[in-house]
Parts: C-alpha cells; sequence; structure tokens
C-alpha cells in the first residue's frame, strides 16, 4: 500500500515538474484567421513541402452559422487540403470534407487525382475575404517554419554584393 502511494506521488512530481516543458510546446492547430462568421486554423504538424515554393497544408473552416451544401444539407466545419504558394498568396483546393453538428461527416469530396491537379488552376483569394487573410498569416508560419528548412517562395533571399578585387601594385 505504501509502495502504491509512493509510485503515485512520484508519478505525480514528475508529471507536476514536467509541465512547464509541456505548456511551452506548440499546439499542432493554431489559430490563423477570425471574425464574426468564421475561425480558421491550420494544421502545423500536416504542413508538407510539395516542391519548391509549394506546400501541402490543411485547414479547418468553423462557421458561426450553418451553411449549405449544394444538396441542402446543412454543415458548420470545412477542412480542406491545399497546396499553397505564398508569393502572392494562391491555392490549389486538392481535398474538401464538410461535418454537420457534433462533428457528424456531411460529405468527404475527396482527394482529387494527381493527374488532375496538374491541370488544375492556381486560385488567387479574393482581397478582403477570410480566404485572403486566412492564407496570408498560413504563408507567414510557412515563412518561420522553413527558416530550418529550404525558404518558400516569399521569402526573398539575402543580397550580397560581391567584393571588389584589389590590385596589387608591383
Amino acid at each position: 500500500m505504501i509502495r502504491n502511494a509512493t509510485r503515485i506521488a512520484l508519478t505525480g512530481a514528475v508529471i507536476l515538474s514536467a509541465s512547464p516543458f509541456i505548456a511551452r510546446a506548440q499546439a499542432p492547430w493554431r489559430q490563423v484567421y477570425k471574425d464574426s462568421d468564421v475561425t480558421v486554423v491550420f494544421d502545423t504538424a500536416s504542413l508538407a513541402q510539395q516542391s519548391p515554393g509549394t506546400w501541402t497544408t490543411v485547414t479547418s473552416w468553423d462557421y458561426a452559422r450553418p451553411r449549405l451544401t449544394e444538396q441542402k444539407k446543412q454543415y458548420s466545419r470545412l477542412v480542406e487540403r491545399a497546396y499553397v504558394r505564398c508569393s502572392p498568396v494562391r491555392l490549389k483546393r486538392v481535398r474538401s470534407t464538410v461535418y454537420g453538428a457534433n462533428n457528424v461527416l456531411v460529405r468527404d469530396e475527396g482527394e482529387v487525382d494527381a493527374r488532375d491537379q496538374m491541370h488544375m488552376v492556381w486560385d488567387r483569394p479574393k482581397s478582403g475575404t477570410a480566404a485572403k487573410n486566412a492564407f496570408e498569416s498560413v504563408c507567414g508560419i510557412i515563412a518561420r517554419k522553413a527558416g530550418s528548412r529550404s525558404a518558400p517562395a516569399s521569402v526573398a533571399p539575402a543580397k550580397t554584393t560581391p567584393k571588389k578585387a584589389t590590385t596589387k601594385k608591383s
């Protein structure tokens, strides 16, 4: 009985001492935009570089009021996988899944076939929209995360000026 109490106390002490480290860890889902109609969060853990300057992102769009699909079914959450380029912000939406109340699946569009993705147009979000603001924030996160990896297109490389050669007089 005393051993169990000691184990519990030690386990509690370890958890409490580790809590400052746990608190500093960054959550994988970060809020990138919020207004009275929508809250957008970005899954930083799923961020992957597709090709130079192109990133795969997953965002979740939580709507304050239910919306309707083309089939007249209500949904309140859209989870979207998109390829993103950041200079300027451009998107290829390659998967959309919508959920209703209590996160009940309403519709999953499935992934766009890779052969079709090549022919898709890069969409530019309209100025002043939630999409424009959200994906600009996403690009800011990408730029910070890419510091250790290859930088996205929105981050200009530092310019260096070549040193002038000095000539020796003999």
